[in-house]
């Protein structure tokens, strides 16, 4: 690979850059796992500070590039074992409703906490810049980055693309003042094929799914907007989104097995979807809707 790619971090606690010969900046942090490490809601105060020390690090540590922070995106099974979690929706199934863009629309303390806090380290690190995930199309995009301004925060944003409504609606998500694109393509190629990762049917180098990125590509180019692809990628993926000039942002979990390389914090993330889950699994008290988080329970689709 003689192209460098994004790092994405889930709250691993690194003390230098990874690998500077293969990635350069931080395309993204997964807000969720901070808050699932924790076990807390953004709502709660002693989160708040977890987040924004962990921010604060991140941006120091890579103070000559940029780092993106991607809002928390958590199902609703997993916002209802969080502690401090407030607004329980009755759903059942893991990858549709509310998740992402979609919880911060409908929890808006739980959107303002959490801006408050990028808010807050952008003051001193204007390398940090924002991710809305899940988000169904250019409307309800527009509708978070207004309320984004509303709370103060005056960074640059980017767009997580994983439904086909936003793939549909690119060239109006172009218009929203957007700075980066990036292609979740786990969830897309489920949503594309109706089917769940590590199925037969998944399967992200289809000649539909590259159709459609090279599309959404050359839109973003004609924008000069940054375009990548995120998720659990594998190395002849990679290589071909290489090929295409397309740059990917790998998980840092992901390193030992794509590069073959040793890495610091091996099973931070596993540990943090252990514990997650058993947690989604423990009886709650009723009012969290114990039947729905069981229903919820088996499928970690990350």
């Amino acid at each position: 690979m003689d192209m460098q790619n994004q790092l994405a971090l889930s709250g691993e606690k690194i003390i230098e850059k990874v690998y500077l010969q293969l990635f350069h900046h931080i395309g993204m942090i997964r807000g969720e796992y901070l808050l699932r490490e924790l076990n807390q809601n953004i709502l709660l105060p002693n989160c708040q500070q977890f987040v924004k020390d962990y921010l604060d690090t991140i941006c120091h540590l890579y103070s000559d590039e940029e780092v993106w922070y991607r809002f928390s995106e958590l199902t609703n099974a997993e916002a209802n074992s969080l502690d401090g979690t407030k607004e329980y929706f009755d759903e059942r199934h893991p990858l549709f409703g509310y998740r992402g863009i979609r919880r911060l629309l409908a929890c808006p303390d739980e959107f303002q906490a959490e801006t408050n806090v990028v808010t807050e380290v952008f003051q001193t690190n204007l390398n940090l810049s924002v991710i809305f995930p899940f988000v169904n199309d250019a409307e309800q995009l527009k509708q978070a980055i207004t309320v984004l301004r509303q709370y103060g925060f005056t960074g640059k944003v980017g767009t997580m693309i994983e439904l086909p409504s936003a793939y549909f609606d690119l060239d109006r998500i172009l218009e929203t003042g957007i700075s980066k694109i990036v292609v979740g393509m786990n969830d897309l190629t489920s949503f594309i094929f109706a089917t769940v990762r590590n199925s037969q049917w998944h399967d992200m180098e289809n000649p539909i799914m590259l159709d459609m990125l090279r599309q959404m590509q050359e839109k973003a180019k004609t924008k000069k907007i940054d375009f990548a692809v995120a998720g659990y990628l594998n190395l002849s993926f990679i290589q071909k989104m290489n090929q295409m000039g397309i740059e990917c942002i790998l998980h840092y979990s992901s390193i030992p097995e794509i590069f073959d390389l040793e890495i610091d914090h091996p099973d931070h993330l596993k540990r943090i979807k252990e514990e997650s889950k058993k947690l989604q699994r423990s009886p709650h008290d009723t009012s969290r809707n114990v039947e729905s988080l069981q229903a919820n329970q088996p499928l970690d689709w990350r």
